[in-house]
């Protein structure tokens, strides 16, 4: 028998990156990736905030550089323009503000190649709109849920109501932990069915290779926000240079949003009072072969969050690359690093931390690169991935 057209499969997401903001959603696009080098075709919407001619802030004038479509050959991104969507101003209203023009050119994405499934990316505002089209276009959707429900919904009702109106025209809810999982879950109370769908490691980006490493350097990688605790693995770091004190950190955070620019401002604070100056490199963002390039040239990566990891990409991606962890348990990362995979402490205490990063760096060249590289792409690499969520789109169909 001959295969049929290849899968059509419209993702929804505001956050994809763009030159706007080339580093944010950079999770869908691996998805997107993914998907299409498996054989699907792959449509991108991403609503883009509209901006007058005559805007002068560059906060909000960069949104007019983003084209009205991309494509690299698998995968075609769509940016129509709608009112609202800067930072999280118009949260509350998003959906409504995007819904027309969303589902117009949705409706006719599908009039030239019927689309098989939608997949949104977070219920809100993603998934509300999604649900609509889904009616209108009589398809399937499905959304994959990066952050917890709670406390959230239940601080904005007015967001609740509208993914309570969402939720039962959505075939499936598809968190990327276990951990996530029970917290949808619960919210839902058995009005959706729920499935983990992990994030994509991308392993032609993070991958082990012949790199002379610093054997002194601790690498941080991720947003300055308060539950990442950068705070307490600053403490750490001051502790661990009691006894390596040619222990260095280095921190690559790009600011994504000017809603965080206090938390980086304390962070600098800290550093100063505890004089972690001449130890402190600071890289303002970085693309993800830059990431992976400082991921395999420094001895340990540190990740110091709270219970609030979802899935936590910057430890996977570590390990990609073939490095240790000193970890805190947080959440998605206890599912799938391991002993042999670096240290992991209980979070909030910088004096455990210290102990992991003391205990790694002593112990670094007894972690095999080719082992933890093969041990997290054979669950989150892009070929596991893509089988995995295929199928999963193929189920949604029946």
């Amino acid at each position: 028998m001959a295969p049929g057209p290849p899968l059509h499969v419209l993702v929804l997401s505001w956050n994809y990156p763009t030159p706007a903001a080339p580093h944010r959603g950079l999770w869908v696009r691996r998805m997107c990736d993914a998907a299409a080098a498996a054989g699907a075709h792959v449509s991108v919407i991403v609503p883009t905030p509209w901006v007058p001619p005559l805007v002068p802030i560059p906060a909000i004038a960069r949104f007019r550089k983003v084209p009205e479509t991309a494509s690299d050959g698998r995968v075609t991104a769509y940016f129509p323009r709608v009112a609202g969507s800067i930072e999280y101003y118009t949260h509350g209203i998003d959906a409504r503000l995007a819904d027309a023009a969303v589902r117009r050119l949705a409706q006719r994405l599908h009039r030239d190649n019927p689309v098989n499934v939608i997949h949104a990316h977070f219920i809100y505002p993603d998934g509300v709109v999604a649900s609509r089209i889904g009616r209108d276009l009589g398809v399937p959707v499905m959304t994959s849920e990066h952050a917890f429900w709670r406390p959230w919904l239940a601080d904005q009702p007015r967001v609740a109501a509208q993914v309570d109106e969402a939720v039962p025209h959505i075939r499936l809810v598809a968190p990327v932990s276990e951990f996530l999982r029970e917290d949808v879950a619960d919210y839902l109370g058995g009005r959706a069915r729920t499935a983990v769908v992990p994030n994509v490691v991308d392993d032609a980006v993070f991958f082990p290779a012949a790199r002379e490493r610093d054997p002194n350097e601790v690498l941080y990688v991720g947003l300055i926000r308060k539950f990442k605790r950068v705070d307490v693995l600053l403490r750490a770091i001051d502790i661990v240079r009691r006894s390596v004190p040619d222990v260095r950190l280095r921190i690559l955070s790009a600011n994504a949003f000017r809603a965080y620019g206090r938390d980086r401002r304390e962070v600098r604070d800290l550093i100063a009072r505890l004089r972690l100056e001449p130890a402190i490199t600071f890289v303002d963002g970085a693309d993800p072969p830059a990431v992976a390039e400082a991921m395999r040239r420094c001895a340990v990566v540190a990740v110091s969050s709270t219970r609030r990891e979802t899935f936590c990409s910057v430890a996977a991606e570590a390990l990609a690359c073939g490095t240790p962890l000193a970890i805190t348990r947080c959440g998605g990362p206890e599912e799938f690093v391991t002993p042999a995979d670096g240290v992991m402490v209980d979070a909030d205490r910088p004096e455990e931390l210290a102990r992991a990063i003391v205990e790694v760096l002593a112990r670094r060249a007894s972690f095999d690169p080719a082992d933890l590289h093969a041990r997290i792409v054979g669950r989150f690499g892009r070929a596991a991935w893509a089988a995995r969520t295929l199928e999963t789109y193929r189920g949604l169909r029946t």
